[in-house]
């Protein structure tokens, strides 16, 4: 897992998360809930990455703004299958398979 936020100016922030490990539900006599819990080590990442806040905050939006989808259809408003083909990146992936790198070309192609 990783995580990748950015802001501008001098409160930048760049981090890297790695899953430590996770934890059952608690069970109570009503029905068990289906979700595990997970604990995360975050690291600093040494430099942030070269990207606009406000930009990659838009490009995470509209990649995962619609539940399922490619990505050429999820970036369209961006510049869809264009957009990617800039990027160097598959217009059939999904957003939750792309890396953070992967996020930050996408954002600078935009």
């Amino acid at each position: 897992y990783t995580a990748f936020v950015s802001r501008t100016n001098s409160s930048t922030l760049s981090v890297s998360a790695r899953r430590v490990g996770s934890m059952p539900a608690r069970v109570s006599k009503a029905s068990p809930p289906k979700v595990t819990s997970s604990v995360v080590h975050l690291v600093p990442r040494p430099s942030p990455l070269p990207v606009d806040g406000k930009k990659l905050g838009r490009v995470t939006e509209a990649a995962f703004g619609q539940r399922r989808k490619m990505l050429r259809q999820s970036v369209k408003s961006l510049g869809g299958e264009a957009l990617l083909t800039r990027a160097g990146i598959d217009p059939t992936r999904r957003a939750e398979t792309l890396s953070v790198e992967e996020f930050v070309r996408l954002t600078n192609a935009v």
